[in-house]
């Protein structure tokens, strides 16, 4: 009768915890389907700006050339200025797969509205991995990188993206004003916004790495911290 109840308590608890993970993964594709629509809809705007831009270019040429021929540059600066600011700043991430890109996009954003200079570089056109693991280690990664960094007078992060030969190899540094904490290879958080990314965690991005076959190398200085991942991209 016991050995029947242990059972019993076991497949509850195991199906209890496949709810949660089905539940997680629910809530986490409706963020990433709301980042990818924002993404779009942004990357449209910009297009119209640039046909509309295209449109009167012309007129835009006559103007500066009669500035020139009268040799105000300064005019020639200022009206040129004008053009480029009514422009949005909607930078295209390719990297061949929309999630990735919509995510990348959305960290670079939410780090500029923190007054936190980010530069992303991607030079990859292929991503093999699942669409869950990759937001599940770059979005946890880079929010992390964007806490430490926001806590210093001048906040940075920089990130890379690059196909090493059949690995892709993700790189983020940031810089960091506070003691870091580590006890086993885990990291203390004073994290107050418990969100779904915030609440994955070094240890779950070093699971999913490994869970992929991939390597995961986390090293840091008195003012930087440094990732380094490759995971397997085969064409």
């Amino acid at each position: 009768m016991i050995f029947l109840l242990i059972i019993m308590c076991v497949s509850s608890y195991d199906k209890f915890l496949s709810i949660i993970d089905e539940n997680t993964k629910y809530k986490i594709q409706l963020e990433l389907d709301k980042m990818q629509e924002e993404y779009f809809a942004q990357l449209d705007e910009k297009l119209n700006e640039l046909h509309s831009l295209r449109h009167d270019m012309k007129n835009h040429l006559i103007v500066i050339d009669g500035y020139a021929k009268q040799e105000n540059y300064t005019k020639i600066h200022d009206y040129i200025s004008v053009l480029t600011n009514n422009l949005s700043t909607t930078d295209p991430m390719d990297t061949g797969s929309s999630v990735l890109s919509s995510l990348l996009h959305q960290k670079k954003q939410q780090a500029g509205r923190l007054g936190i200079s980010c530069d992303i570089d991607t030079q990859i056109s292929h991503v093999a991995i699942d669409d869950f693991s990759i937001t599940t280690i770059i979005g946890n990664l880079f929010d992390n990188a964007i806490t430490a960094a926001q806590k210093c007078s001048s906040p940075w992060v920089c990130a890379s993206l690059s196909q090493s030969g059949s690995y892709l190899e993700f790189t983020i540094d940031n810089c960091h004003c506070e003691k870091i904490k580590e006890k086993n290879g885990e990291f203390s958080t004073t994290k107050k916004d418990k969100n779904l990314l915030h609440g994955i965690g070094i240890k779950n991005v070093r699971k999913v790495v490994s869970d992929l076959n991939g390597q995961i190398d986390i090293c840091y200085t008195d003012d930087t911290f440094h990732v380094n991942i490759l995971l397997p991209n085969y064409e």
